[in-house]
């Protein structure tokens, strides 16, 4: 008798986490402003990643989720702190790596030091730049990397790219670390130093996610970058 009860336990807690495990169709996906790869558009979620994300989900069968737009702060921390969350695009850096669970890549990350287009700099290490100002936006991969470098030049923190922008063009840092896509559209008043990193831009997804709805992602996201629609979608925004 004892041994029936046990086996009708254990079969009631599969049950309840077969039940309670969520699809990727059941989750929750954050992105942030970040152009050209997720902003708001007409009110909408908008830009490669996200239409990346409806590929992935006709691969499937599956209509596209509704993507929420939020700052990168509040969405980082909710995929932290809430289970079946999704926030792209996420860089993998190594801090990062055993935090979330992980479908690659979007595309790739570079991280740089930039400097104005007549800069006369010369960086060939980090050890180069620890005597200067450099703007730098924080929570972002860059942020991480460089804190848990040992390199002690002044961080100046800003909230956006723009304001990074600024404080370079009046000359009040001599430097700003952001990713290469950051400067889409302002290439030629900025040239790039010094290259920090090449990581891959992902979905991370919170590790309340089973591996079997990750890798019937992994596997979808894989297909839909080997067509033709995920080629003239790169097009479409890098060219």
């Amino acid at each position: 008798m004892l041994g029936f009860k046990l086996v009708v336990f254990i079969l009631s807690l599969l049950c309840c986490s077969q039940l309670s495990a969520r699809t990727l169709e059941q989750l929750d996906y954050y992105s942030e402003e970040f152009f050209p790869y997720n902003y708001v558009e007409d009110g909408q979620a908008a830009g490669f990643s996200v239409e990346l994300l409806t590929l992935i989900f006709a691969q499937l069968n599956s209509p596209a989720p509704k993507v929420k737009i939020v700052p990168w702060t509040r969405g980082y921390a909710t995929l932290q702190q809430q289970a079946y969350t999704v926030l792209f695009s996420t860089i993998k850096t190594e801090p990062r790596k055993n935090k979330f669970e992980w479908a690659c890549p979007i595309n790739v990350s570079r991280g740089k030091f930039y400097g104005l287009s007549d800069s006369k700099l010369e960086i060939s290490s980090l050890k180069d730049a620890e005597n200067l100002k450099i703007a730098i936006m924080k929570g972002q991969a860059i942020d991480g990397f460089l804190t848990k470098s040992d390199f002690s030049a002044e961080l100046v923190p800003v909230k956006s790219v723009e304001q990074a922008f600024k404080l370079l063009a009046l000359r009040r840092v001599d430097l700003m670390a952001l990713t290469e896509q950051s400067l889409e559209g302002h290439q030629s008043s900025f040239k790039p130093l010094y290259t920090l990193f090449e990581n891959d831009y992902c979905f991370a997804f919170n590790r309340s996610i089973s591996q079997q709805q990750l890798a019937r992602f992994q596997h979808a996201l894989a297909q839909v970058r080997e067509t033709e629609a995920f080629q003239q979608l790169y097009q479409k925004y890098f060219y």
